[in-house]
């Protein structure tokens, strides 16, 4: 009853922002709050376009179906770029106003396609504030279209600079073109044309970093800010984890090339495998790679084993929570085991006779998402049962990334992923390139003279 509850106010809030939303729109369009007979059709023409690109972001943008946030942190940063529109108008003209701020925006931080919705929906309020000039509309929806698309992936800050650039060439393009039966072209507005995306990626920069935080959305550049292995979760890691802490450095490489090789977010993977075990450090010494000689196991349950292994997910999407991880990070410490079963600890009450059923040892879930999270998934899997083999070669290695992949494929782990059984296929040939060349050995030195020893490393 709670759920269904949620649901309906969920869906109430959106709706009522699909009403409200446009009429915010129409006033600061207008920079007046005294209502016109003309706003009538303006809220009409901004609202159709602001629900129908909600709508295709909705349906095609997966992120938008997980995480609720997507949506209102989008409605925010429209609205936000929208307030700046009026004070363009005024000194600038129709070819100052910041529509390229909302773009940069939202293009490097929910993807491509929320980019083009969001170029439609701001092209349309800055038509509506130049007195429906078409030609307007048609500088701002093609050189964002365009130069989003000239880019696509946004992983570094010259990739904002070059989608910048290719905004500001298209757009002086595209007004020479629509100008031609002119005479004389308003180098003015050429200038403006032209400096307006610059002055937009320097606003977007200075706003993103709030975004960021406040949302918990983080665009690629925020990403690898993370990825320096100097956050306070990982440092603490190192210390109290160092086992976990190695294996999630050397899963973040296995992750970051798979995902490289199917044209995955590789940064959203790499910064996922080194975050995803982080729940360890509450109980280090109950995993394998942390212990030295002792496993607390054996004093224990196969109820208790299982409850304090699975423990680790709830307290790493906790410690996610705590220091303002992205939410994509946290999706992957959730969802890197699945609904998977520890099937050590079942045998283990099986052989002890106990009634148990395979569902009272299995992980709470969801099973992965996105890409990322079914790929740090299966290199987890793939590197843990590497590291527990004892003869190993090549043949042997591939023999066993198959079955590991296989596995997880036929228990509908990877039912919601998006991976497609020839992506599959390329990550299980990219894991197995990369563990056989851990094989590789260093040529053994010849022995040296005896050395006068100046350090003594203690007991």
């Amino acid at each position: 009853m709670n759920l269904l509850k949620k649901i309906q106010n969920k869906k109430f809030y959106m709706y009522l922002y699909y009403i409200v939303a446009p009429l915010i729109m129409v006033i600061l369009a207008n920079f007046s709050i005294r209502p016109k007979l003309e706003w009538i059709s303006e809220y009409m023409i901004i609202g159709s376009v602001n629900f129908l690109t909600f709508k295709w972001i909705g349906d095609y943008v997966k992120f938008f179906k997980i995480h609720d946030q997507y949506f209102w942190t989008y409605a925010a940063l429209t609205l936000i770029t929208i307030l700046f529109f009026p004070l363009g108008a005024y000194f600038f003209g129709p070819y100052g106003i910041p529509v390229w701020l909302g773009v940069i925006l939202i293009t490097a931080l929910m993807g491509t396609e929320s980019g083009i919705a969001s170029a439609f929906t701001l092209s349309t309020v800055a038509t509506v504030i130049s007195s429906y000039d078409f030609k307007v509309f048609a500088i701002y929806v093609i050189s964002s279209v365009g130069a989003i698309y000239l880019v696509r992936n946004f992983n570094k800050r010259t990739d904002m600079t070059k989608m910048t650039f290719y905004s500001a060439i298209i757009g002086i393009a595209i007004f020479w073109v629509m100008n031609l039966n002119l005479n004389i072209l308003n180098s003015k507005d050429i200038v403006i044309l032209f400096f307006n995306p610059f002055i937009s990626m320097i606003l977007a920069f200075g706003i993103m970093p709030y975004v960021e935080y406040i949302s918990r959305i983080y665009s690629n550049i925020g990403l690898l800010e993370l990825g320096g292995l100097s956050h306070p979760l990982l440092k603490e890691l190192s210390m109290q984890a160092p086992g976990t802490y190695f294996h999630s450095v050397e899963l973040a490489n296995m992750c970051e090339m798979a995902a490289s090789r199917i044209n995955a977010n590789y940064t959203l993977a790499r910064i996922g495998a080194y975050f995803h075990d982080i729940g360890k450090m509450k109980r280090p010494e109950f995993f394998t790679e942390n212990q030295k000689g002792v496993n607390p196991h054996d004093k224990m349950s196969p109820i208790m084993n299982y409850l304090v292994i699975t423990s680790h997910v709830k307290y790493g999407v906790k410690m996610a929570q705590e220091y303002r991880l992205p939410l994509l990070v946290e999706d992957i410490i959730r969802e890197h085991h699945g609904t998977r079963m520890a099937s050590f600890f079942y045998q283990k009450a099986l052989s002890e006779n106990l009634n148990v059923s395979p569902d009272d040892f299995r992980y709470p879930g969801p099973k992965p998402r996105t890409k990322e999270a079914g790929i740090v998934m299966l290199a987890d899997s793939c590197e843990a049962t590497f590291k527990s083999m004892k003869e190993i070669n090549p043949s042997k290695i591939q023999n066993i990334v198959e079955e590991i992949v296989n596995r997880v494929y036929n228990e509908r782990q990877l039912d919601d992923s998006g991976l497609s059984l020839r992506d599959l296929d390329e990550i299980s040939q990219e894991f197995s390139k990369i563990l056989s060349m851990r094989l590789k050995t260093r040529i053994s030195y010849p022995s040296r003279e005896e050395v006068e020893k100046v350090i003594k490393i203690a007991n």
